[in-house]
């Protein structure tokens, strides 16, 4: 089948609008809360089909009087964004499965080039800025979505997507395994990126008379390719597929495409048993957004009576002068003194504030501002992360499962996939041909995940201290404690490097050639112990010998040899 027969497959097209149409209705039970979830947190953020354009361009915070929710959750982005992946610290580190392969010079000068090209690649490309803003939909939205292409010129290119623009379904497993959108392109746009003998008639025509104000739909979707063959290399054969039509479309794709890797990410703060959508602090906090914005409301309506109260005069004083600083003429003998209109000493917001106040806490709270704030804080030296997970261990034990979800849904997919294209394309040096790319494996060194490891030394410390404390009084209390172990625990979660610890095998070793070198000694020891004794034997052996009885000597009388 060649390409034109492939874009023209109906039935498949079909069959892939049939997929697109149930993931949005499914998607469609999750938008009520993510509206509000953009009208209370922040406005710019999310896109949904009806309003993409009647919106566009205008004011989007009618609901947000108070922009507190909008700082908090751009402060726990960045703190994801400083902690996790940035930019200015070394966040992954390639090693392999084995362990003994990895120790190599060469795979470990090699490990080491790799890294490098990828941290340039990252620098260069937009990929930072994709990471930040799939960092802000998912303390937002609970979910991000992004995807993840091939470029000339930089290695990758990102394409970030906001909350609406996208939709996604779940294999068995809860793992992301469809990803659709729907969007709109004008005909200039449509004619460059398809070409002009794939687009519809209508497409044509507004190209042709250079209508750019007119927008048509388009939808995409990707999914696993189920006729992918690794041993085979024909046309399409790849193991994900894209598919590219003009909705509505009811004879041909405008584009069908390949990748070798799952060319989308799409990750999820936290799951709820096999949800497609993951939900994150933005739905914990939404209640307290939206009570501060009521709450700010009403305080604005009490300033506003204590500073212009409703008034009532008689008519005949219609032209009073309210404004501050008025001055307002009675007739003589109605007014014995001159007094204010309005009691300057009502305060009646005070209590109103207050209430605004504890509001706003707990907003920073829900999204982690307190943590993040001092992590990405320059007043002062730079924490380490021994001191964040020392001071905030309750709080990185929370964060524990959104780490997992980067590292497993954003991080190591996007790795794998840029070692890959790097590697397809020839940007890495040769590789030494004692690996294979199968074996690679991914670390992440970030502050945030050294912090999380760090959480256990405290308890390891107290432990082996409290245990050693007991021992001066108790020796056999050290029974008790693998120090082994305890020491190993401690190496992994201060991040020390593999190679600083000695493995199992090699330490039985050192310890049984210490044992075998105490031994000798002590035999030596002993030996030089008993010499004293030995020569005081030979000398009264000498001294028998030589002296005469009953015709020989006293030695030969002793033992019994005399004649």
């Amino acid at each position: 089948m060649d390409i034109k027969d492939m874009l023209r497959d109906s039935d498949k097209l079909t069959r892939k609008q049939h997929t697109i149409s149930q993931l949005y209705t499914l998607r469609s039970q999750y938008e009520p809360t993510w509206r509000m979830l953009s009208r209370y947190i922040n406005p710019t953020r999310g896109r949904f089909e009806e309003d993409i354009q009647s919106t566009e361009g205008h004011r989007r915070d009618e609901y947000l009087i108070d922009p507190h929710p909008q700082k908090a959750v751009g402060k726990c982005a960045a703190g994801i964004h400083s902690g996790l992946t940035s930019p200015s610290r070394p966040w992954f580190e390639l090693g392999l499965q084995d362990e003994e392969k990895a120790n190599y010079h060469a795979v470990r000068m090699w490990l080491d080039d790799c890294q490098e090209i990828m941290s340039s690649i990252y620098s260069k490309s937009n990929a930072y800025n994709m990471l930040q803003q799939i960092e802000a939909e998912m303390a937002q939205f609970g979910t991000g979505a992004s995807l993840m292409l091939e470029d000339y010129n930089y290695g990758i290119w990102m394409r970030p997507y906001t909350c609406g623009e996208y939709a996604g379904g779940v294999d068995a497993r809860g793992r992301v395994y469809t990803f659709a959108r729907r969007f709109r392109l004008s005909a200039d746009q449509i004619v460059k990126e398809y070409g002009i003998d794939n687009v519809s008639e209508s497409v044509k025509s507004a190209y042709k008379n250079g209508n750019i104000t007119t927008y048509f739909d388009i939808e995409m979707l990707i999914e696993r390719n189920d006729d992918y063959d690794p041993n085979k290399l024909a046309l399409g054969n790849f193991p994900w597929r894209s598919y590219h039509y003009e909705k509505g479309a009811n004879d041909k794709f405008l584009k069908i495409s390949g990748f070798r890797e799952c060319p989308f990410l799409m990750p999820r703060w936290t799951l709820i048993a096999n949800g497609v959508y993951g939900s994150g602090p933005g739905h914990n906090a939404l209640g307290d957004c939206m009570q501060l914005q009521k709450i700010e409301k009403n305080k604005l309506r009490a300033i506003d009576n204590a500073a212009d109260p409703a008034m009532a005069f008689p008519a005949s004083m219609k032209k009073l002068d309210r404004m501050p600083g008025g001055l307002n003429f009675y007739p003589d003998g109605t007014v014995q003194q001159a007094y204010p209109l309005v009691d300057p000493r009502a305060k009646a917001y005070e209590g109103i504030g207050a209430l605004s106040e504890e509001k706003r806490r707990s907003i920073a709270e829900t999204f982690y501002n307190d943590l993040f704030m001092m992590i990405t804080s320059q007043d002062g030296p730079q924490m380490t992360a021994r001191e964040i997970a020392e001071r905030h261990e309750e709080k990185l034990l929370m964060l524990s499962p959104v780490l997992e979800q980067m590292h497993n849904e954003v991080l190591e997919p996007m790795t794998l996939r840029t070692f890959d294209i790097c590697l397809r394309h020839g940007l890495f040096p040769p590789m030494p041909e004692e690996i294979d790319k199968s074996e690679l494996k991914v670390s992440f060194i970030s502050i945030l995940a050294q912090a999380q490891k760090m959480v256990e030394i405290p308890a390891i410390e107290r432990t082996v201290g409290f245990v050693g404390n007991l021992a001066a009084a108790q020796p056999e209390v050290l029974d008790i404690i693998n120090l082994d172990e305890a020491v190993r625990g401690f190496a992994e979660s201060t991040g020390v490097k593999e190679k600083i610890v000695r493995d199992e095998n090699e330490v039985a070793e050192l310890r049984k050639q210490r044992a075998q070198a105490q031994q000798e000694q002590m035999q030596a020891e002993q030996m030089a112990a008993a010499a004293p004794a030995v020569r005081d034997y030979a000398d009264a052996a000498r001294l028998m010998s030589e002296t005469p009885a009953n015709g020989g000597n006293a030695l030969d009388q002793l033992l019994g040899g005399g004649i």
